[in-house]
């Protein structure tokens, strides 16, 4: 089943509707398509929704792993009060990946926060691929893993559109997404 989208495209004085269309394709076939632009771009926009509905977006630099059935993506981040208080009333994010080409991916995902004793792996994971999709923690966290402000989200993808500037997306949807409970920061029940 194909899905079409109004999308406004400006030209020059008028706004035009452009209706771009998705096309549900195979995982590898989506990542294939995903992969080099995310890699490409890095940093994204990841939203999340607050417990009365608003959304609240912010640059963030999700490092992908694409072995499995589903990619998932391991996040450094502070443990702001806001970002905790959206992730435990709605743990799922969406994740915008543009660049000036025009392509683009999007991620939506599940989140959750890695346990202070998963702390150590996950910096080894982010820092042991490439730069500069991958980058030493260290530069915003000198004290390593321990420091007090220093945490890890895990995205878990269930659904990726990846679009080619001015041709159909392609989607892939995981039939079964991880569970939807909230995300809660380490150490709380």
């Amino acid at each position: 089943m194909q899905h079409t989208q109004p999308t406004l495209c400006n030209s020059g004085s008028t706004t035009n509707v452009v209706y771009v269309s998705t096309v549900p394709r195979p995982y590898v076939e989506v990542t294939d398509l995903a992969r080099p632009v995310i890699e490409r771009i890095i940093w994204c926009t990841v939203t999340t929704v607050s417990p009365d509905g608003a959304p609240r977006s912010r640059l963030m630099h999700p490092v992908w792993f694409w072995d499995g059935d589903a990619p998932y993506a391991l996040v450094t981040t502070r443990p702001t009060p806001l970002k905790v208080r959206h992730l435990e009333a709605r743990s799922g994010v969406s994740c915008f990946y543009w660049d000036p080409c025009h392509d683009t991916v999007a991620v939506d995902a599940m989140t959750s926060w890695l346990e202070p004793s998963e702390r150590k792996d996950a910096w080894r994971q982010i820092a042991d691929v490439e730069p500069p999709v991958g980058f030493n923690p260290a530069i915003i966290w000198p004290e390593g893993p321990e420091s007090d402000d220093c945490a890890f989200l895990r995205f878990d993808a269930h659904r990726i559109v990846a679009t080619p500037a001015g041709k159909p997306g392609l989607r892939w949807t995981q039939l079964k997404p991880r569970s939807t409970e909230t995300a809660r920061p380490p150490g709380q029940a």
